[in-house]
């Protein structure tokens, strides 16, 4: 039984989904804001906000001992630095949710729109992504996404045009979802995952409200990801191909301390498409370049 946890942009689709949801505003009513207004506001978020020091590199432990494990026991004192640094995070993301809700910019927009809009990005989404959902026995979806109408209209819409409604689970998401009511967006948001911190933390209550058999695997691809992706007990996968996106992969390496040394295999057959890092005492901590790849793991 494979449960599959997954973060949802750049993850399942090819690029951040935030910049197609923009659209919306414009495109179902008249509002007079330019976009760009917001994204500098999130980015005056940085300037506003402190945030504390990163202990760096976030496995620095195991690295300086191999033989300390991350466990259910170490997990949070291990990674206490990280987990200070995402938590500190939130008012800086809530930057520009806060502005978006006191201009009402998606106020008014019905969740027919936004089914509507997304059944027409199914090509947003990564080759192979289908055949690992089919693979699956649960599918949580964990995103800062803005909307669940989006993310799962998206994805049904391929499992119906590809004629898998029947073979696929429920899709179960918890995202920083766009209020609504009697059918119509009230321009609230419900801010439930923030950040990488509010990722683990659900994370943790699927874990824990699992079956005993289950095999949990939690799939991401950014630095939001990376304390769900350690967690323990949990098939952790870094969904990156250092072909397509060499500058994130070398970034998010480096932040965990692993070189180049780690890669070579990885970096330079084109047929090795899976790595295991062995820090984990329980579960396992996984480099994975595709879902064509990760689907054989989860068969």
């Amino acid at each position: 039984m494979h449960i599959v946890v997954s973060d949802f942009d750049e993850t399942i689709t090819k690029k951040d989904t935030i910049s197609a949801l923009a659209e919306l505003p414009y495109l179902y009513k008249s509002f007079p804001i330019p976009w760009s207004h917001f994204i500098d506001t999130y980015l005056q978020g940085f300037q506003k906000f402190e945030t504390p020091a990163r202990d760096l590199p976030i496995l620095h432990a195991w690295i300086k001992d191999q033989n300390q494990l991350i466990t259910d026991a170490n997990f949070e004192q291990m990674f206490s630095s990280e987990i200070a640094y995402q938590k500190a995070l939130r008012p800086i993301e809530l930057n520009s949710v806060n502005e978006l809700e006191s201009k009402s910019a998606f106020s008014g927009i019905t969740q027919g729109q936004v089914k509507e809009f997304a059944q027409s990005k199914t090509s947003l989404l990564r080759d192979d992504f289908l055949a690992a959902w089919k693979s699956a026995s649960e599918l949580h979806i964990l995103s800062v996404n803005w909307s669940r109408d989006f993310i799962e209209a998206v994805l049904y819409a391929a499992a119906s045009k590809w004629s898998l409604m029947s073979v696929v689970p429920t899709i179960q998401t918890t995202c920083n979802n766009l209020a609504a009511q009697n059918g119509n967006l009230t321009g609230q948001f419900e801010k439930s995952i923030v950040t990488g911190y509010d990722k683990v933390e659900k994370l943790e209550t699927i874990v824990k409200t699992s079956e005993s058999d289950s095999t949990i695997w939690y799939i991401g691809d950014s630095e939001t990801d990376l304390l769900s992706i350690l967690y323990p007990s949990v098939n952790g996968v870094l969904l990156l191909d250092p072909k397509e996106s060499l500058k994130k992969f070398q970034k998010i390496s480096s932040l965990l301390g692993l070189d180049s040394t780690d890669f070579k295999e990885y970096l330079t057959n084109p047929k090795c498409d899976t790595l295991k890092i062995s820090c984990k005492k329980t579960g396992a901590f996984y480099f994975v370049k595709t879902w064509k790849a990760l689907t054989k793991m989860l068969r």
